[in-house]
């Protein structure tokens, strides 16, 4: 390409539309008559951004501008196959400042949101234990808080361990809903509270299968480990309601409020985040941990984990926290009977009565776990829950398809 002489550069003369030839366009058009014929002539230094008759000024087409915010036509489409702008808040490169901002690639607000959610638990069971000791003593006294029979005397009323149980949950997961809300996909969607894409029977299949896990698991952590002081103090209280009729109140509120609360926290919310952040298995693995942790007990941690990677399995691959909140659920409630059925001081889960129990949650679990794989490798791969929606197509009640 020749090289412009500073002269030759300083004559040019500019526009809007980019540079013209040093020369008037009629000036050019008379003394290179073949200028307007595209088969003859020699244009010379003409602005290649131009079209037809070089003196028809109204037919220019200025050059393209580099600089230029695309069209909103031209933007990427998201994962749904959409290009509308609005549908792509989370993840379209052209946003700027807050939105921008709003990345699902941070991987601070998962652990932030556990700290937070564990604070607030833990304050909260503190305040609830106070409680539940004046509903049934009538008074609180520093005596009484330091006599261990009296304080299990409120685990062993049904009010106390409702106050002790429940409300601590419900405020373990306030912080989550509070973020989700807050968060610009819909609540719902956030939290994976859909429909996903996997039919009822594998829901059914999953959720028979999740006891089979935590058998396992206890029996292979019972190998290694004896059943701590804790888990004993808790069958104890367990056994003590049974025994008094209130088998199957205690049954429901174990495996409901467990399932409900620690489900939308921690895989929810925090395993959402950081599959959407990092590599699905390690994302599940980190939220897993984190499950298993909450639970304090050295024996409780180690015994839950598996239990937890499997329910962040299901939960991820079927695109909704629904499976993962039934298998919860029934591993609860079977655990519950299974403790108030078998003898004080009894341990093993393959004893009797227990063993009919162990039998039954091995047959179906099974059976459900072959269904889970099935269902697994036939509906692939989820949909990202934290990819963009059609904003403009997708009313509430679409929206809200979900459980």
């Amino acid at each position: 390409m020749p090289c412009l002489s500073l002269q030759s550069v300083a004559l040019m003369e500019f526009d809007e539309h980019g540079p013209t030839s040093p020369k008037n366009w009629r000036d050019q058009e008379r003394d290179n008559p073949g200028i307007n014929d595209p088969g003859m002539g020699d244009p010379g230094l003409g602005n290649p951004g131009m079209k037809g008759s070089l003196g028809d000024r109204s037919e220019q087409v200025p050059l393209p501008n580099p600089y230029a915010k695309p069209a909103q036509a031209d933007w990427p489409q998201g994962q749904d196959g959409s290009s509308d702008a609005k549908s792509d808040v989370l993840g379209n490169p052209y946003l700027s400042g807050s939105s921008a901002f709003l990345s699902r690639r941070r991987l601070w607000t998962p652990f932030a949101m556990g700290v937070v959610a564990l604070m607030v638990f833990f304050v909260s069971s503190l305040v609830m234990a106070l409680a539940a000791v004046l509903v049934v003593h009538g008074t609180i006294s520093m005596e009484l808080l330091r006599d261990p029979e009296q304080l299990m005397s409120v685990s062993r009323s049904r009010l106390g361990l409702l106050i002790m149980v429940v409300l601590p949950q419900f405020a373990l997961v306030t912080p989550a809903v509070i973020a989700a809300f807050l968060s610009p996909t819909p609540m719902l969607r956030r939290l994976s509270l859909v429909r996903g894409h996997w039919p009822l029977w594998a829901w059914l299949a999953a959720a028979l299968a999740t006891p089979l896990v935590g058998l396992a698991s206890s029996l292979v952590v019972g190998l290694f480990m004896d059943e701590s002081e804790s888990l004993k103090e808790m069958s104890s209280i367990f056994r003590a309601h049974g025994a008094s009729g209130f088998l199957i109140p205690l049954a429901l509120m174990i495996g409901a409020t467990p399932a409900i609360c620690e489900e939308i926290l921690f895989r929810g919310y925090i395993q959402t985040r950081l599959t959407a952040a990092l590599h699905p298995v390690i994302g599940i693995l980190i939220a897993s941990f984190l499950f298993a942790v909450f639970h304090l007990d050295l024996v409780h941690v180690v015994a839950v984990f598996p239990m937890g990677v499997f329910l962040g399995f299901v939960s991820w691959r079927s695109g909704s926290l629904v499976p993962a909140m039934l298998g919860h659920f029934v591993n609860n409630v079977i655990s519950v009977i299974a403790v108030v059925l078998a003898p004080e001081g009894e341990t093993d889960v393959l004893g009797a009565p227990a063993l009919m129990i162990s039998l039954g949650i091995i047959l179906a679990g099974i059976m459900g776990m072959a269904a889970t794989m099935v269902a697994a490798t036939m509906y692939g791969k989820p949909r990202d829950p934290e990819g963009p929606i059609e904003l403009s197509t997708a009313p509430s009640s679409t929206v809200l398809n979900h459980v």
